[in-house]
Parts: structure tokens; sequence; C-alpha cells
């Protein structure tokens, strides 16, 4: 009787070797699936799932696997593809629009200077000029927009004063500031530098600007200031309850105030996000009541 137990506990135990065996081979290979499948998403799913196995049902879904990383390559390619088309199509017809629309603007302001209209003719042509005006900044806007989303170009870093850069912005406003009979406190932080595109950097701020020129009531504070990590700019401002600004959605393409009497498009603050974006910083919102703020962050890093 000892014989066949021995055997028996000796068949027993290659049985559960074989079992832990093959245990842990399929664990091993399910870990490796899901690096290769989370990686392969983060490379726009480039990267195929191998196998070590010859199990049936591993290689099963090993081709299932492949196949959803290639439905998933697949679409990527036709989404970007397509997006790359409507943008080619939107700058065209932007390019389209706005040669009627200079030369319209053109000769309405030739009849305005010609001053052979009446009282009513000439009201009726300031507003066909602000209207031909508001197409032609939409046109300008759409245009500058699918170059931005098309460009594949890297920024032009170099080593730049922001201190200067924004001083010499904000003079620029004096004179909307003035008409409004704003109150300001500025506290640009001297000797503030960082390696970024001054091209870019000056169409952020601008913009910017223009934000706060259309919806600011009584009050603007823009502060810039270094730290260690990260150059932050702030700007804030009051509006009315009229304009009160989405926080949430206002980075959002097409998003503008509940009134829709403010000219401009809903592009401004997008094309800001998009352009800190690829600067490698970032840009967020907060409104309280009829406080709007924004603030920028920008990495610090100025090559000395």
């Amino acid at each position: 009787m000892k014989i066949p137990l021995l055997i028996l506990n000796g068949f027993l135990f290659v049985l559960a070797a074989v079992f832990a065996l093959r245990y842990f081979s399929c664990k091993r290979q399910l870990r490796s699936f899901a690096k290769t499948v989370a990686r392969s998403r983060d490379d726009d799913y480039r990267q195929p799932v191998k196998m070590d196995s010859f199990d049936p049902d591993i290689v099963a879904l090993a081709n299932e696997l492949n196949a959803y990383i290639d439905a998933q390559r697949a679409l990527l390619e036709n989404y970007a593809r397509e997006k790359q088309e409507l943008t080619q199509i939107v700058s065209g017809i932007s390019h389209d629009f706005r040669t009627p629309l200079t030369a319209a603007l053109g000769y309405l302001q030739l009849i305005e200077k010609s001053g052979e209209l009446s009282a009513k003719n000439q009201e009726y042509l300031a507003v066909a000029y602000k209207k031909n005006r508001y197409l032609k900044q939409l046109s300008d806007d759409f245009f500058a927009l699918s170059k931005l989303e098309n460009s594949a170009e890297a920024p032009k870093k170099e080593r730049l004063d922001l201190s200067l850069l924004l001083s010499e912005l904000l003079l620029l406003q004096y004179e909307w500031i003035s008409a409004k009979g704003m109150k300001t406190d500025f506290r640009i932080a001297e000797g503030v530098f960082l390696e970024s595109d001054a091209h870019l950097l000056t169409r952020i701020l601008n913009n910017l600007f223009s934000n706060a020129e259309k919806y600011a009531e009584t009050w603007l504070a823009v502060t810039l200031e270094q730290t260690e990590r990260a150059v932050l700019l702030r700007m804030e401002n009051d509006c009315s309850e009229e304009f009160a600004l989405d926080a949430e959605h206002i980075f959002e393409p097409f998003c503008r105030a509940p009134s829709r009497s403010k000219s401009g498009s809903g592009l401004g603050l997008y094309v800001v996000k998009c352009l800190v974006e690829r600067l490698g910083g970032t840009v967020c919102a907060e409104a309280d009541g009829r406080r709007f703020v924004l603030e920028l962050r920008l990495p610090n890093g100025t090559g000395c």
C-alpha cells in the first residue's frame, strides 16, 4: 500500500506543479498584455500585443487585443485626417471671406468720408460698417486659428525679459483704460526672465488685454512674479452681471458672455489656452460674482 500511495502523492505533486506553473504563466502574460495596451494607448495605439504562450485561449485573447488596437489606431488616424481637412476648409473659407470684406470696408470708408449722406443714411452706414468690421475680425480669427491648429512648428525660444514685454504692452492699453476711467493695480516684478517664444507670448498677452477691454467695468489688476518653479501672471478685473463669464467653459472655442452685445468671436481665450500649452504652461480661470481672474503659469527655465 505504501508504494501506490507514494506514486499517487507524486502524481498529485506533479499535477499541482503543472497547474501552478500554468497559473503563474497566465498571470505573467496578462500583466504583459496590460502593460502593452497601456503603452500602446500612450503611443497612439502603435504597439501590438506580443505573446510568449501557445495556449489557445491566450492566443485568442492576444488576437482580439491586437484587433482592438488596430481599430483604435485607424479611428485616430481617420480623426486626425478629417480634422486637418476641416481646418484647411475653414482656412480656405476664411481666406476667401477676407478679400471681399476688406474691399467692402474700404468702400464703406470712402462713402463715410464723402459727406454726401443724410443723417439717417449715415446711421445706416455706421451699422453696416460695424457689422462688416465684425465679419472681418471673425474671418481673421478663423484664419489665425486654422493656422495655429495646423502648425507643427516648435516655438522659437529665446531669453526674454517678460517684465519689460508686459510693461510695454500695458502702456499700449492706456487709451481704453483712461477712456473707461479704470482703477488699476499693476504689480510687475522686475527682472522676470524666461526661455520662450516672443511672438507667441505677445499674442497671448494681447488676447488677454483684449478680453479685459471687452469686459472690465471699473478696475483692472495685473500681477507678474517669479518663483523657483514657474513664472506667474495674474490678471483680474470686475465685470457687470450682464457679461458674467463662465470660468468652467471660458477656454472652449466660441465661448462668450451671455450677452451678445460685446464684439468678438469667442476664440480669444481658446487661442490663449492653445498657445500657453504649446509653450509648456497652464492657464486657469476663476469667477466669483462680478470678479474674474485669469492666471498663467509658464516654465521657469532661463537657460542660465
